[in-house]
Formats: C-alpha cells, sequence, structure tokens
C-alpha cells in the first residue's frame, strides 16, 4: 500500500512541478473562455425573446452555458495532462527502473491512473467552486445546494471516465513530441464534435450521430442539465422547452436511437473500465522491453 501511496505523490510532484506542463493542460480551457467571454457567449442570450430578462439573469444563463462545457473540457485536458508524465518516463527511461524493483507492476500503472484522478478532480473541484463564487458576485444569484452537490458528483465520475480514456490515449503514445501533437489538437477537436463550442444542431445530423459515439458530449450534455436546471427554474416552462436544443440540453442518444441518459453513462462507465484494462496490458509491454 505505501508503494502505491508513494508512487501515486511521485507522479502527482512531477505533474506539478512542469509549470509549462501545468500551463498548456488549461491551455484548451483558456481558449475556450476566451472564445465564450469575447464572442460565442453573447449569441447565447441575444435576440428579442430575452428583452424581457434582466441582465443578471441573462449573465447567469450565459455563465452556466459556458462552464457547463468548460468543466468537461477541464477533466479531459487535465488528466491528459497527468498522463503525459508515463510518456516522459517511458521517453527517459525511468519506466525501466521500475522492473527491476521490488514494486509489482499493477501498482506503477494503478499509481498513473491514481495521480491523474486526484489532480484533475480537485483542480475540476476548485474551478466549479471558483465559478459559483463568480456567479455570485456579478450576478447575484447561488446555485441551490442540490445543483451544487449534484455537480461535484457528475465531475468525479467524469474525471473516472475521462482519465480512463487519456491514459489509454497516452500509453499508444511513444514520444513527447507525439503526445505535445496530441494534447494540442484533442482539446479542439473534442470541443466541436461535442457540441462545446457550438450546439450540435447546427452541425448536422450526420454530425450529431458521430458526436454521440463520444462519451464527452453526452458528459457535457449531462452536465448543463444539471448547472442549468436553477436558471431555468427562473423561466417559464414554455421559454425553457425552446431552449434545450440551443443550449445543448437535450438528449440525443446514440446513433440516433433514442436511450436514457443514465443506460448512456453506465456504457461510458464500462468503456472506461475495458480502457483501463486495455492501459495496463499497452504499458506493461512497453515495462517488458
Amino acid at each position: 500500500m505505501n508503494e502505491l501511496i508513494n508512487l501515486t505523490k511521485r507522479n502527482i510532484k512531477v505533474f506539478l512541478r512542469d509549470k509549462v506542463s501545468v500551463f498548456f493542460s488549461f491551455l484548451s480551457v483558456i481558449i475556450l473562455l476566451a472564445l465564450y467571454f469575447l464572442f460565442i457567449g453573447k449569441q447565447y442570450v441575444s435576440g428579442s425573446e430575452f428583452d424581457g430578462l434582466s441582465s443578471n439573469l441573462k449573465n447567469y444563463l450565459g455563465i452556466s452555458i459556458i462552464m457547463g462545457g468548460v468543466l468537461v473540457i477541464n477533466t479531459l485536458s487535465l488528466s491528459l495532462g497527468v498522463n503525459g508524465v508515463i510518456v516522459n518516463d517511458i521517453e527517459t527511461r525511468k519506466l525501466d527502473g521500475f522492473m527491476v524493483s521490488p514494486v509489482k507492476r499493477y501498482k506503477v500503472i494503478l499509481a498513473y491512473f491514481i495521480s491523474s484522478i486526484i489532480v484533475t478532480a480537485v483542480l475540476t473541484l476548485i474551478m466549479w467552486f471558483l465559478t459559483i463564487l463568480y456567479v455570485f458576485i456579478t450576478t447575484k444569484y447561488l446555485y441551490s445546494f442540490k445543483t451544487i452537490l449534484n455537480a461535484c458528483l457528475l465531475l468525479i465520475l467524469f474525471t473516472f471516465i475521462s482519465s480512463s480514456i487519456m491514459i489509454f490515449i497516452v500509453t499508444l503514445v511513444k514520444s513527447q513530441n507525439a503526445f505535445g501533437t496530441i494534447a494540442g489538437i484533442l482539446g479542439t477537436v473534442v470541443g466541436f464534435i461535442s457540441g462545446i463550442y457550438m450546439p450540435l444542431f447546427i452541425l448536422g445530423s450526420g454530425v450529431s450521430k458521430v458526436s454521440s459515439l463520444v462519451p464527452f458530449t453526452h458528459m457535457t450534455i449531462l452536465l448543463k442539465q444539471v448547472i442549468l436546471s436553477d436558471p431555468y427554474s427562473k423561466l417559464a416552462p414554455e421559454f425553457v422547452s425552446a431552449l434545450h436544443k440551443p443550449y445543448g440540453t437535450e438528449n440525443i442518444g446514440i446513433l440516433g436511437f433514442e436511450l436514457s441518459m443514465t443506460l448512456i453513462i453506465i456504457f461510458c462507465i464500462i468503456l472506461s473500465m475495458i480502457l483501463l484494462v486495455l492501459s495496463y496490458f499497452n504499458l506493461n509491454k512497453k515495462m517488458v522491453k
């Protein structure tokens, strides 16, 4: 047990000491926030139908939409950044040192995964609490305890899913250059295909079907449904029903087939567990070499 704890601490320290890596882990989030606040965000609360709403309520809606996507991207980019330690250990041959130590290999691999979950969950939850504080200061609205708690639980679950997917991707990478390329484009690609940068209905039914196969799409939809539940409660029901599609809070199922969000999330968890097992075999092969 002590070996697992020490390895986990070591991975966390290695990541946090690399300030450049930490910065680039947040880069896609920073870009997304800049795009929302400068351009995209205003489009969500513009139009004559919003004229009767106060500026505070408009901002409440806008920020809730923004953060529903940002927090999901955060779980992706941070977990990818933390798992970059694996690539560094492989390239610098530090992983070879574990081969001659008495530490069991599954503990080495499990430590990478646990460190990814800890760092990603903590930093993402901090961002969520800063969002709550920012919303209260700028709009005087406060999310309900139920919404705050549900969002926290979802973010922890999403961290598990994202870390599983990212560690699998990283175990397929052989060099820092390849890792840097993936880290540079993955957040942007997922942002578009998951309906974070713009609503899926704008991209057409074909893209929506492809997007329905991506776990991050459903993670974004579910988190938006939770975070927007409070702002929606301030609006008339018929107004809210018209916002589901443009705001990305409408369930899209998988490949056009209607499935409950609960079932979809269960599928995502099962996929995560499968990818974890595959990650173990991938990394074990590298350790054998």
